[in-house]
């Protein structure tokens, strides 16, 4: 009796549950339809942003070579242990470079020896692809396949014998049979851009060396720190070396590649995070608005059960049913849709913009199983909140209450309501009605707007972000032809000054790890000029030129001589209790220390000399600033290249005694290489003597800078980074007093507009002369045979443009992805808004027919609503989010050096005419065409 009374109640509840979702078809549409863009947004909105920074993380991890981020030289056991620990610290791995690998005689790849973290958590995940296994034996080893195709091997097999001759020290040679234990392939190469080849420990061990006792630690790294604030950490963090007390901690860190990604798509996890809650808020909305609107009719189609006896247990269950029924097909519509977009549309559009040139496309997978579960989740926590708030209303309010519901406050008993009667004429009062419609609950009126403004300002914030940091500004702010002057010929083939052609062209192109001795090899000469003054004005006077927006670096290359305090923040082994040599020599440890190859000396021009001084004036940085104003000083400029300690050294550094000493012209250079060592060595000092009479007048240090510092004004330098150099800068009465004459280092070409074509077709015409015109130079090589002169190239940006074309566009595609959601969100939201209180006011509507309006006038008044919610938005938006404009522009331009922000201009108008454009097209969908409604009230 019981079961059938039970079952007799169920079929009665699916019946009313079946008559009320009839009844409310329209609001459960919506609520189909909002569920549907619900999931779809959000999985692809936080699917297509986590799969480009896993792309781009992809990418920047290949290119490296490792996943590690910190490099820590020369550290001993304890550091390495300590570093191990640290909660920020994610892996920690031991690796020492060992020396170049021969193969008859032919250079094949440089050789090193990882521990197993190294290899397996930093050195493999950014490999292309890996065959066979780590070596473990003493004579295995590992070996790259462009090495093994240098050797004429084409079809590697594990164990195969391989004979090398490897450079264990600067002095000592090995030549040893090693078997293959494996190979693999990498984008990444190591100095000299040479690939590298590994051994085991074991025979590490063998040559005389310890991982445990001396390497370099690397460290994987916190994805939520940058670099500064981890060098931060591990100086304070980490023990001075034990092995070595002497040895000063030096660390080098880059920021985290998933840091970097994150930076470059939104500016920062901070930001990533606002952006990420403020888009589930508006989300959020997309659904809780379709049941806000309706919940007065909801709460007294329930109240009638109420009153009819229901329990709360079955009013919960008729209400559900009906709500449930639109929800999950929605819910599975989005699922279904989300897959197919992000499983099979998507990655097909991406495949030629990322990871194309790294192989493995398939690796990186937008859909992601968490966040489609979390938007699942999230629309049914929103719809159970809003019909939780029915339900818990119905319950608690009388039956009488219930059945006449409103959204608005009772009015107290003895309460009168004042109001202010005018006479109005039919536009007016259709204003006055339009306006009282909206506001006539207020608290969903405010829900309503805010929802409104946030969809609006989201989107326009993802626009400002997405069009100021588009990767196309960091080409845009290259000059139309970089021009500078070529590594020597010795230099090149150790794969120095070529790097920028496999970087980035966010990447300096001048930043390379030869040193002044490989750039000036066999070139070190007074007379030489990267650019010659006959290029230089052959260049400036082409007329497509434009002479105000270009840019000439002079400077020379001298040898450098400094007291041994002024340079010892560059001597990584500097003690003060050492014993100072007297006189001159080159070792760090003399008196004055001179420099064995030149160094750059650049002429600061009077713009970069005033973002200089304004800089270190703001900063307080120890530069004295009127020696380098008055030429009787130089700052020594470096990649970041300073410890801690060190800095401080460099504090005491300033005022040390200076000079330079110009080399040898190109006479006296071959006169003196012609010359026998034992004529060179009787004429030593009096060649000691002539050199003094070649030097300049004493200057002092000014001060370090580090070229990497935050806020440090961007700088243009020729060819730097080198920790075998050293780079000075002067100002130009400074120069002045050089044993030299100014020399053109690099130069920047724009051109007048519309020209460019023209310009670079010019450029590199005369390159192409001056080049061949320095190959009939023959000049006498270090080693005696005849060489040519170091030649000059150039980088355009239209090059950089086609090479960056795909990615550029790959980078939009995603973008624009997620920029679309957020506005097909934001209209959608609108749209439920407009239709919902459209439906939820059907009965309204009738009885305002009925008391004589027009469907013209009706019309009218509806679109004055949608009006009014447009000024609203849009006054918003003028004012708190021009605000919120402001702030994130200028935290992305602090985060990233090329953004450029943009006013929306455009896209505001957009969303305002969209949104009364869509007032319309509801009312045409809802009513029918404007013509007939027209028609329909003459008669």
């Amino acid at each position: 009796m019981r079961r059938e009374k039970q079952s007799r109640s169920l079929s009665e509840i699916r019946m009313l549950a079946k008559a009320y979702a009839k009844e409310n078809k329209g609001r459960n549409y919506l609520l189909f339809l909002a569920a549907v863009i619900f999931v779809v947004a959000f999985t692809l909105i936080f699917g297509i942003a986590d799969g480009k920074i896993k792309a781009e993380y992809e990418k920047a991890m290949r290119d490296a070579g490792t996943e590690a981020t910190v490099c820590i030289q020369d550290a001993d056991q304890t550091q390495y242990h300590v570093a191990e620990s640290l909660s920020y610290v994610k892996a920690a791995g031991r690796s020492a470079g060992i020396g170049g690998a021969d193969w008859n005689e032919t250079p094949v790849c440089g050789i090193r020896v990882l521990d197993q973290t190294a290899w397996e958590e930093m050195i493999a995940p950014a490999c292309l692809e890996v065959f066979g296994k780590y070596p473990r034996g003493k004579q295995e080893i590992m070996m790259p396949v462009e090495a093994l195709e240098r050797m004429g091997i084409t079809q590697p097999k594990q164990g195969m014998e391989i004979s090398l001759t490897v450079d264990v020290s600067l002095f000592r040679s090995e030549q040893d049979t090693f078997h293959l234990s494996g190979w693999y392939t990498s984008a990444a190469k190591d100095v000299g851009n040479r690939s590298v080849g590994y051994i085991s420990e074991v025979k590490y061990r063998e040559w005389g060396y310890d991982l445990e006792e001396k390497a370099e630690l690397w460290l994987k790294t916190s994805k939520y720190m940058g670099w500064r604030k981890t060098e931060e950490r591990l100086y304070q963090d980490l023990p001075v070396n034990q092995t070595e007390p002497g040895v000063m901690l030096e660390i080098k860190a880059q920021n985290p590649y998933a840091y970097s990604a994150v930076n470059e798509l939104i500016g920062g996890y901070e930001l990533a995070v606002l952006g990420a809650l403020v888009i589930v808020t508006g989300l959020f909305f997309l659904i809780y608005n379709v049941m806000q609107i309706s919940m007065a009719g909801d709460i007294r189609q329930m109240g009638l059960l109420h009153t009819l006896g229901m329990t709360k247990r079955q009013i919960r269950s008729v209400y559900f049913q009906q709500i449930f029924k639109a929800l999950i097909p929605g819910v599975l519509a989005g699922t279904a849709l989300s897959i197919f977009l992000l499983k099979v549309c998507i990655p097909r559009f991406l495949e030629k913009s990322y990871l194309a040139h790294y192989g493995e496309v398939d690796r990186i997978d937008l859909f992601s199983p968490f966040l489609l579960l979390f938007a699942v989740l999230l629309v049914a926590a929103v719809t159970l909140i809003a019909s939780g708030i029915v339900i818990h209303k119905v319950v608690r309010m009388s039956c009488v209450d219930s059945l006449v519901y409103t959204h608005s406050k009772k009015v107290r008993l003895g309460e009168k309501r004042k109001r202010k009667w005018k006479k109005r004429g039919v536009a007016g009062e259709l204003v006055y009605m339009a306006w009282r419609n909206i506001t006539r609950y207020q608290s969903r009126f405010w829900m309503t707007v805010l929802s409104l403004f946030l969809g609006m300002q989201t989107f326009l914030c993802a626009i400002v972000i997405i069009n100021g940091a588009d990767y196309i500004h960091v080409i845009e702010n290259r000059p139309d032809v970089l021009i500078a002057g070529e590594f020597s010929e010795g230099g090149q083939k150790l794969g120095y000054g070529i790097e920028y052609r496999s970087r980035d062209a966010g990447e300096d192109p001048m930043e390379t790890k030869g040193d002044h001795f490989e750039l000036l090899y066999s070139n070190d000469y007074d007379e030489f000029s990267p650019i010659s003054s006959k290029l230089k004005e052959e260049l400036l006077n082409l007329p497509e030129v434009d002479k105000e927006k270009s840019y000439v670096m002079e400077g020379a290359y001298l040898l450098s001589t400094t007291s041994r305090k002024g340079v010892s923040p560059m001597d990584d082994h500097y003690s003060k209790n050492q014993k100072e040599k007297e006189g001159t020599g080159y070792d760090f440890d003399s008196a004055m220390v001179e420099s064995v190859a030149a160094d750059v000396i650049q002429i600061l021009t009077q713009e970069e000399l005033k973002s200089l001084k304004s800089y270190v004036e703001k900063q307080d940085l120890p530069i004295d600033l009127r020696a380098l104003e008055e030429g009787k000083g130089a700052i020594i400029l470096h990649d970041h290249r300073l410890s801690k300690e060190q800095e401080e050294l460099a504090k005491e550094s300033v005022g040390e005694p200076l000079y330079f000493t110009a080399m040898w012209s190109k006479e006296e250079r071959e006169k003196w290489l012609a010359k026998t060592q034992e004529e060179r060595e009787q004429e030593g000092e009096a060649e000691e003597s002539r050199r003094r009479g070649m030097a300049s007048e004493p200057l002092n240090l000014a001060g370090y800078l580090d070229n990497r510092a935050e806020g440090v004004p961007p700088l243009k330098q020729t060819w730097h980074g080198s920790e075998g150099s050293i780079y000075y800068l002067m100002s130009e009465k400074g120069a002045e007093k050089l044993p030299t004459k100014k020399k053109t280092l690099y130069m920047e070409l724009n051109a007048k507009e519309g020209q460019e074509e023209e310009l670079e077709a010019q450029v590199q015409e005369l390159l192409e002369e001056e080049n061949q015109r320095k190959e009939q130079k023959v000049i006498l090589g270090m080693d005696g045979t005849e060489t040519k002169e170091a030649g000059v190239f150039c980088i355009c940006k239209s090059e950089l443009l086609a090479k960056a074309s795909s990615y550029i566009e790959g980078n939009r595609l995603v973008l624009g992805c997620i920029s679309l959601l957020l506005l097909a969100a934001g209209f959608t939201n609108y749209c439920n808004v407009c239709m919902t209180g459209i439906l939820e006011r059907r009965k309204e509507l009738k009885t305002m027919r009925s008391l004589g309006m027009t469907k013209r006038q009706m019309w009218k008044m509806l679109m004055l609503e949608g009006g009014f919610y447009v000024l609203i938005v849009i006054g918003l938006v003028l004012s708190v989010g021009n605000v919120v404009l402001a702030l994130i522009c200028r935290y992305m331009e602090g985060k990233l050096s090329y953004f450029t922000a943009e006013y929306p201009y455009r896209w505001l108008i957009f969303l305002g005419a969209g949104m009364l454009l869509l007032s319309e097209g509801i009312l045409f969908f809802m009513f029918g065409r404007k013509k007939q409604v027209a028609k329909e009230d003459l008669h």
